[in-house]
């Protein structure tokens, strides 16, 4: 047996680094594959339209303040009744949503009614009462992987459903915590 005493051969390090390589590849690939594109995916099922006409007229008998005239209101209420995928591994959180709407005149936004307020809308107009089901808005939440169905209730103060019907285009922006908002068309 021969005593070497020189230093070993060197071996070539390349099948190590294209092997790392390969292996990062793949889980970049992986993760790729398997993210969701979108976090969530929202869908307007359908529209409901409330246009209430109120008005305050003296009461016979009643007391009158001088100088207070008697007025009419008109409101718009849209009620979008939106479906919500969660595609995460983690609960979702919904902020304020957003919506405009684009007359002949011009665009006006919308004041989105809060689920808390619901319900003293309700008393004011029940007939509004079977068209706001499950109402969404801020702080509503989506499990991980479920999706939630639900209505938010868009009131367009001073228009009337006439208004609604000569629009050029109604956008409804959903804002997700800490995730890109989405801005879907509604019908």
């Amino acid at each position: 047996m021969p005593l070497n005493l020189g230093p070993a051969p060197e071996r070539s390090r390349t099948p190590a680094i294209l092997i790392a390589v390969l292996v990062l590849a793949a889980i970049a690939a992986a993760i790729y594959y398997f993210s969701p594109r979108t976090p969530a995916q929202i869908q307007v099922v359908k529209v409901d339209i409330f246009a209430p006409h109120t008005e305050t007229k003296a009461a016979k008998g009643g007391v009158h303040i001088l100088g207070t005239p008697a007025f009419t209101e008109d409101n718009l209420y849209v009620v979008v009744h939106v479906s919500i995928e969660n595609k995460l591994r983690r609960t979702l959180y919904l902020d304020s949503p957003e919506a405009t709407l684009t007359l002949p005149e011009g665009t006006t936004s919308a004041t989105v009614v809060n689920p808390a307020d619901v319900l003293r809308l309700e008393q004011s107009f029940p007939a509004l009462t079977p068209l706001a089901s499950h109402p969404l808005g801020s702080e509503s939440e989506i499990a991980s992987r479920a999706t939630v169905e639900g209505s938010i209730i868009l009131l367009f103060p001073t228009l009337t459903e006439s208004a609604w019907k000569t629009k050029k285009s109604a956008t409804l922006t959903v804002n997700l915590h800490n995730l890109p908002s989405q801005t879907i068309t509604v019908p």
